[in-house]
């Protein structure tokens, strides 16, 4: 499959690349249960049909990647690597032998884990085989190399056996090959750097091994850096030169018992074996419901996602990574590092959570983020996402999303602010959080987060128990089409090229516009009053294009209903008011205050003003190219005109749309359309009655018998996190946690405990709200348990969303007839 790709980590050098040795194999799964956070309550069997039994799975030979998060000692012609006081050493006893926690970075990538403890409230003590680097020349604070290969393999050609002797034979073969590359052996000046094999206690690229196949079911074990290869001879310890492979340069790995740990986040779930359900008919609830096939999916889609938002505009905005190569401690550790000491230089922290300092420090505690309404904290952590999927979320669309005027406007940028370079960029970053999760769970393809491309591979994915992903783009200017003063600033071949090269990255969803005008339609600019987010993007309209919002009168058959109360309530100035409003340098261009701004807007005393842009015709252009595609066109933050124009193009051919974005969607008759004509329409996550209210609404909207799901028209949600917009509160107080935790599943097959991540534990009930993406179970639970609506609208509310994967699927499954 196409996303089966491996994008490796940026190389060092040519040099780097040379001395790195290559490998292959294939791979063998891990399970995903956790077991230590046990639930405390026992779980209540269903009854399912009879399955066919199968025969007992042979073991498979290890590979290279066979070795994730598990626990080895290595050994070399009888010799085993063995921890002393100081650094590593070689004994003949297998009883001495030191295990080895092997945690991935990167896929047949380790950190060899030899000792970690951790006090609670304090980060660990680690020691783990690797570089050393004494006079910090070769790594960033985050552990990266940046240093000179020839200087670091010079180096260690005088420390290469630490055992006996400081020159092994081979330094002073290496000392010359460093020195005679690019002349930049001696570039440090008279630093003693003297790097050694040894034990190191931080993780960084120093540390990182290359396991690599050789004869038998032996491997070499190479330095990701250097690629010198760990030998055991009996002199001692040493590396060598890839071209000295042999005997001693091959290690058998064998598996060990009480092993080193590494931090991690729990997904705090205790899963039946077989796993959660896939198919409706697995679950009790729906297995009399008429209509429904039984390879009908159980779950539910999150419509509108930003996994990737940690890299938008410019980046250090949102404080935190979905993944990292050494792992959550680094994460999420302390976003004094993007937003200053107390978080101080956190713009848009300061204008929409607590004004003020917090207490900048996540891992171990988190005393303070993350929170549903701290909006410059990453809060979709691949753990906390991996708890949502054992819930029974099966597709997930994160949207790929940039604003160029507002990266422009970012004082804290590190990141490109061309729409084309950051969104590529952030495509990028997903593929490597795939081969990252695939590493972590034993090799390529294993991995429960699988990108998808087309309906069919979605179903695949899903029947395989994985998590579907699919790559959309929400950008103001897409594929780089802005206009200025009504000129185009792109060409119909432009657009065919730039859309094929985000088809190539797997991109299969696109907002034609976001926010502002652009050389493809207006946009949306009329759900706010006042001096709420209309007036707000009115203003930045000007800046974008270099001309005002143009209104008219809307048509009256389009008045519909505008409110979007749940939206207002979590949204009430969104990310524009934050910017653009915070930032100083934006200067006469734009009013000082939201008060002088409200002075601008022409929409004052009316009720109904709608923008008189509809598509261009760059618009209609780009329209055709999507359905020539097979591409999910997304009618959010786009003119209501521009909207209408879309759907009678897309109607006429039974193409569906989608409105992921809730209320953004524009009136209510526009979204009744979309699921009319075969569409999907979702609303925010919300809490309790009000997500009742939602769920029923949408998926109850008026559609012919042949786009549901049975008797259900299917209702994702849009959690938009990490979109600077908050995720849903809790009205729940603590005295209702032993009420609610543990819960059971809705599929009955997982039971959920309170999530922790390092030392805290969290709970809807805190005072956070859904304070990261793992808490949507519990916020389905607890909209189960404590929802004041009627028994049936609750039951009516869960099966319109556990029936949104299958509705999802097949939306686009029509979407691809209608390409033919």
């Amino acid at each position: 499959m196409s996303m089966n790709r491996t994008l490796p980590l940026v190389a060092v050098t040519a040099v780097a690349t040379f001395l790195s040795a290559c490998g292959g194999g294939g791979s063998s799964a891990t399970a995903t249960q956790d077991t230590s956070t046990p639930a405390t309550a026992q779980q209540q069997p269903v009854t399912l049909p009879p399955t066919p039994s199968k025969p007992p799975e042979q073991p498979q030979p290890l590979n290279r990647y066979s070795f994730a998060n598990g626990c080895f000692t290595l050994s070399s012609e009888g010799r085993y690597l063995q921890a002393g006081t100081d650094g590593y050493q070689l004994t003949t006893s297998a009883g001495e032998a030191t295990a080895f926690y092997m945690k991935p970075t990167a896929l047949g990538r380790y950190l060899l884990v030899s000792n970690y403890q951790r006090d609670p409230g304090a980060f660990g003590d680690i020691e783990l085989l690797g570089i050393s680097d004494p006079a910090g020349e070769f790594l960033d604070d985050s552990g990266n190399f940046i240093g000179e290969v020839s200087y670091l393999v010079s180096g260690l050609g005088d420390t290469l056996n630490l055992v006996l002797d400081p020159i092994a034979p081979l330094g002073g073969l290496l000392r010359e090959l460093g020195e005679s590359l690019d002349g930049l052996g001696d570039n440090i000046g008279e630093i003693n750097v003297q790097p050694a094999l040894g034990k190191v206690d931080k993780a960084s690229d120093l540390a990182v091994w290359n396991v690599n196949p050789s004869e038998g079911e032996r491997f070499t074990v190479a330095s990701q850096v250097t690629g010198l290869l760990l030998t055991a001879t009996d002199e001692g310890l040493t590396l060598s030169s890839p071209s000295l492979e042999d005997d001693n340069t091959r290690f058998t790995l064998a598996s060990a018992e009480q092993c080193a740990s590494y931090p991690e986040a729990h997904v705090s779930a205790d899963v039946e074996e077989q796993g959660p359900a896939i198919y409706l008919r697995e679950v009790e609830r729906f297995r009399n419901v008429p209509g429904l096939d039984n390879d009908d999916i159980f779950g539910y889609v999150d419509a509108h996602s930003h996994i990737s938002a940690y890299e938008f505009i410019g980046g250090r905005i949102n404080y935190g990574d979905p993944f990292h190569k050494f792992g959550v401690d680094h994460a999420l550790h302390d976003c004094a590092e993007n937003h200053g000491p107390e978080g101080l230089t956190g713009v848009v922290e300061q204008v929409t959570s607590t004004p003020g300092p917090h207490a900048t420090r996540g891992w171990p505690d988190f005393p303070y983020w993350p929170r549903n309404n701290s909006l410059q904290h990453h809060q979709s952590y691949y753990k906390w996402i991996e708890r949502a999927h054992l819930s029974g979320l099966k597709i997930l669309v994160n949207h790929l999303v940039h604003n160029e005027i507002l990266c422009q406007l970012n004082p804290q940028k590190q990141n490109d602010c061309d729409t084309m370079v950051a969104i590529e960029m952030q495509a990028e970053q997903m593929h490597r959080m795939q081969d990252y999760i695939d590493a972590q769970n034993g090799g390529p393809g294993e991995g429960w987060f699988r990108i998808v491309t087309d309906p069919a591979q979605a179903r695949d994915v899903i029947a395989d128990g994985k998590m579907a992903v699919i790559l959309g783009v929400e950008a103001s200017k897409a594929l780089n089409c802005g206009e200025f003063l009504n000129v185009a600033e792109c060409s119909r071949e432009e657009i065919v090229e730039r859309l094929d090269r985000l088809y190539a990255m797997d991109v299969r969803s696109l907002f034609p516009v976001h926010k502002f005008d652009n050389a493809f339609g207006g946009h949306l600019p009329d759900l706010s009053d006042g001096i709420g987010i209309g007036a707000v993007l009115y203003g930045g309209n000007l800046l974008e294009t270099g001309h005002p919002i143009e209104f008219e009168e809307c048509p009256e058959h389009e008045h519909g209903d505008t409110s979007n109360p749940v939206a207002d309530a979590l949204q009430p100035l969104g990310i524009f008011d934050q910017l653009l409003f915070q930032i100083d340098y934006v200067g006469e261009r734009f009013p000082a205050s939201p008060e002088e701004l409200a002075e601008y807007d022409p929409r004052r005393g009316t009720d109904h003003l709608c923008n008189t842009r509809g598509l261009t015709d760059l618009g209609f252009f780009l329209i055709e190219e999507l359905t020539k595609r097979g591409m999910m066109i997304e009618t959010d933050h786009i003119s209501r005109k521009a909207a209408s124009q879309i759907l009678d193009v897309t109607g006429a051919r039974g193409y569906p749309v989608i409105n992921s974005h809730g209320g953004w969607g524009g009136t209510e008759d526009l979204r009744n359309q979309v699921a009319a004509q075969g569409g999907i329409a979702a609303s925010f996550g919300s809490v309790r009655g009000n997500w009742v209210d939602q769920l029923t609404r949408d998926g109850n909207r008026p559609r012919a018998d042949e786009f549901k799901v049975g008797p259900f028209g299917g209702a994702p949600f849009a959690s938009d996190v990490n979109g600077i917009a908050s995720l849903a509160g809790n009205p729940g107080t603590p005295d209702q946690e032993t009420s609610l935790y543990p819960f059971t599943s809705v599929d009955g097959r997982v039971v959920f405990d309170k999530q922790l991540t390092g030392d805290h534990a969290f709970s809807l009930y805190e005072g956070r709200g859904v304070a990261h993406y793992g808490l949507y179970p519990d916020q389905i639970a607890d909209m189960i348990a404590n929802s004041d609506r009627s028994e049936e609208q609750v039951n009516d509310a869960v099966n319109q969303l556990f029936t949104s994967a299958e509705a999802y699927i097949r939306m686009w499954e029509r979407l691809e007839l209608a390409t033919q």
